[in-house]
């Protein structure tokens, strides 16, 4: 065995890497030729020089190439001494019992005589060149009664003609262009070239074939790459490769991200810039090793979802969020390890002033973190205030602490939602009422400890609320819809499932809020058909209702379609049918 230089043993086999996270091979670092065919197929044919070096057509065995040689020289060689075949009357002869008679074993009487012939012409040859004269087989070959089945070895004539078959064939051979080979291959026995349907593929300029590409997952991308030559170069597009999706449970993410991170580096070799967006759902392997990769190499990085990732801590997410300064959009829902989100501590050490010790994140992410509680919800307000999507679903521990942070520091946020948050009482939800104009969306769906007093408060500070869900809150009554409707007239979404509402208080949403387009009731006993026949008439834009679970008759489901032409009506009564 040879032993590595040291230069050597830390050359990165990436054909390996590549082939055990996609099942492919990088085409640029193989061996052999293909050649490039758009359509995908791609033909082993080297390239031909008939001076030095041999043409392989087919791989595998040459049975098939032999049988193609062997009719090629059969034809030619009928065509080329069928002419003369007159002069030679041993062809007809010898032809009729088998191309190389010769090679028949006569019996033992035909033997002797063979021998006997054979002592017999040499001894004449010999003698006969001696005293100047050609041998008398060679002189009477043209006669009409020699017979060659005498002699044992082939006739020098034979050696001639096989000489003069050999160079036609090759001949023909050298004429052949590396484009006349697919022609060759499809040529039927009779000769005739079948025709040649071009493939769709080669009438699809590059554009629309990146673009086609742009909507393949990384993974599909890389093995659409060993298509051919012209799909290898369409495949690491840059354009193509400002994000990257992976969502497969068992790929060894952190190799991936690697071999993808260096062969996408270009002229940076440390970093790679053209990375925009990176999505990792599910991707159980991931480790901090491979987001501390993706934090050092994609400075550019603007989105990450690493969904479902149970293997990161908050150390590699700091890293993140450190290092990637242009970072506005993360996604660690499913991640039961983060409980926080903020600068890594060399960074604050350093960083004096306030905004530098800000994160500048518009939109997080951090459903079914079960881990998160009060004091790491209050540093993500802190450190994370230019927030403006923030969503907390079944984050179970935390309290009205974390969201009274939120309600002081994130003076921008938009949308939050809550929902399941089971310890969130009336006192928290009336701190939001401090974003006043800003908040636009806000669920507290399940937050059965929430009652009119804090939707009330949130109801007059924050008058352009768009979506409310109060579902599964009990405790919220027709005085929460009389408040909402006068002072967030712009209301297009409420779900009010499962709450206290009568048909008064959608008589009040009817009159002041006609701009509605989605309404659940889902649940409520306490309306009837003269509620939902209101809310029909004066809000005619209405595009879902959901009146499931709902004491409604046909009338009602009547007088919505006759009003709301493009209404959505979800319900579990039979008789709508």
């Amino acid at each position: 065995m040879c032993s590595q230089t040291p230069r050597e043993k830390h050359v990165t086999d990436w054909n390996g890497v590549m082939q055990d996270l996609f099942g492919i091979l990088d085409p640029s670092e193989t061996t052999e030729n293909t050649y490039e065919s758009s359509s995908g197929f791609a033909s082993d044919v080297a390239s031909y020089n008939p001076s030095s070096c041999k043409m392989s057509t087919f791989k595998g065995d040459n049975s098939s190439l032999s049988s193609t040689d062997q009719r090629l020289s059969d034809s030619s060689f009928d065509r080329q001494f069928s002419d003369s075949s007159t002069d030679r009357p041993y062809l007809h002869k010898r032809l009729g019992e088998g191309k190389f008679p010769w090679a028949y074993t006569p019996g033992a009487k035909i033997a002797q005589q063979n021998k006997a012939n054979r002592d017999r012409t040499v001894n004449n040859s010999t003698s006969a060149v001696q005293n100047g004269h050609a041998p008398k087989y060679i002189e009477q070959k043209n006669s009409p009664h020699l017979d060659y089945s005498h002699f044992e070895n082939p006739h020098p004539e034979y050696h001639h003609l096989e000489s003069q078959k050999m160079n036609h064939i090759s001949s023909k051979f050298s004429q052949l262009d590396l484009q006349d080979t697919e022609k060759l291959m499809l040529t039927s026995s009779k000769g005739k070239a079948r025709h040649i349907r071009p493939s769709p593929f080669d009438l699809l300029t590059d554009d629309v074939i990146v673009n086609i590409f742009s909507n393949l997952p990384t993974d599909q991308i890389c093995k659409c790459s060993r298509v051919c030559q012209r799909w290898y170069r369409l495949a690491w597009d840059p354009w193509l490769w400002k994000r990257i999706v992976i969502n497969d449970e068992t790929l060894d993410t952190d190799k991936a991200m690697k071999y993808l991170t260096k062969r996408l580096s270009y002229n940076t070799p440390t970093v790679c810039v053209i990375v925009e967006r990176i999505i990792l759902t599910g991707c159980e392997r991931l480790t901090d090793k491979g987001l501390r990769l993706i934090a050092k190499r994609c400075p550019e990085l603007r989105h990450l979802e690493i969904q479902g990732c149970s293997n990161i801590s908050n150390n590699a997410l700091f890293e993140v969020v450190s290092y990637c300064v242009n970072l506005e959009y993360l996604d660690v829902s499913g991640c039961p390890c983060i409980t926080c989100i903020r600068l890594t501590d060399s960074i604050l050490m350093q960083a004096s002033a306030h905004h530098l010790r800000q994160v500048y994140l518009r939109h997080l992410d951090m459903t079914d973190c079960y881990a998160l509680e009060n004091d790491g919800l209050t540093a993500i307000a802190t450190y994370c205030s230019q927030l403006q999507f923030l969503y907390l679903r079944r984050c179970v521990r935390i309290g009205d602490a974390g969201v009274q942070a939120i309600a002081n520091n994130c003076y921008c946020l938009k949308e939050l939602s809550i929902s399941d948050c089971k310890k969130i009482t009336d006192y928290g939800i009336s701190e939001l009422a401090k974003l006043k104009d800003s908040l636009r969306y806000l669920s507290v769906a399940k937050c059965d400890k929430v009652s009119d007093v804090g939707i009330i408060q949130v109801a007059r500070g924050c008058r352009k609320l768009r979506y409310l869900n109060v579902r599964g809150c009990e405790a919220v009554s027709d005085d929460s819809l009389d408040t909402l409707a006068r002072n967030c007239s712009r209301l297009k979404s409420l779900d009010v499932g499962k709450c206290d509402i009568t048909d008064e208080g959608l008589f009040l949403l009817a009159q002041h809020c006609q701009q509605l387009k989605k309404l659940s009731v889902k649940s409520c006993d306490g309306i009837t058909d003269r509620g939902v026949m209101t809310i029909a008439y004066y809000c005619r834009g209405l595009q879902q209702l959901i009146i499931q679970e709902c004491h409604l008759s046909v009338n009602a489901y009547r007088t919505v379609k006759k009003y709301c032409k493009h209404c959505l009506i979800e319900h579990t009564n039979p008789a709508f049918y």
